[in-house]
């Protein structure tokens, strides 16, 4: 086994606390985004499970990278004693420059979002008032049939003698009659 230079090893400790401070951050950011976006319960426990995925991943890369992977205690200190540096200085300071960023990028979608729909809207506007243009005789023309068929209805029906009527009432029945029948088969 080759001994490792003490330098290595102080550098190695080094990458671990700025590894602990880095997990640090990034629960920050899903603390962010549990404020910003007032998570529920559900959302709460999809979240802490993700932040542990991204975490242990992370911190499994970070450490591969410049330890191949062994675990020492040292490193398992050094971890600790980086998430305690960050949470101790500047937990409070990120987590505020986080949450205003968060709310700034929701602003800026949100701003984005009624532009394209205004955009779409004066895009739209001369094929609307063509369709409206066009379709003005056809509406006008339903109208007209509209009115003209009821008025037509009542002088039908009362032209129609009352035996008529009565031989329309039976059909109509016996049709509802078949049509329950045949809807219960199904």
């Amino acid at each position: 086994m080759v001994a490792e230079p003490v330098a290595s090893q102080f550098m190695l400790f080094f990458y671990t606390i700025l590894t602990g401070v880095l997990v640090g951050i990034i629960y920050d950011f899903y603390a962010g985004i549990g404020y910003v976006w007032r998570l529920r319960k559900i959302a709460v426990h999809v979240g802490d499970i993700l932040f542990w995925l991204v975490s242990t991943v992370v911190v499994y890369a970070l450490l591969w990278y410049y330890n191949q992977g062994e675990v020492r205690f040292f490193v398992l200190l050094g971890l600790g004693i980086g998430a305690w540096l960050y949470h101790r200085l500047c937990r409070q300071t990120v987590r505020k420059v986080i949450v205003l960023g968060l709310e700034q990028a929701i602003r800026l979608l949100r701003w984005i979002w009624r532009v394209l729909t205004w955009l779409l809207v004066v895009l739209f506007f001369p094929f609307r008032m063509l369709f409206l243009v066009l379709m003005f005789p056809f509406r006008l023309l339903g109208r007209v049939l509209s009115i003209a068929g009821g008025f037509l209805g009542v002088v039908v029906k009362r032209m129609v003698p009352a035996p008529m009527k009565a031989f329309y009432r039976q059909q109509a029945v016996r049709w509802r009659e078949i049509k329950a029948v045949l809807k219960r088969k199904r």
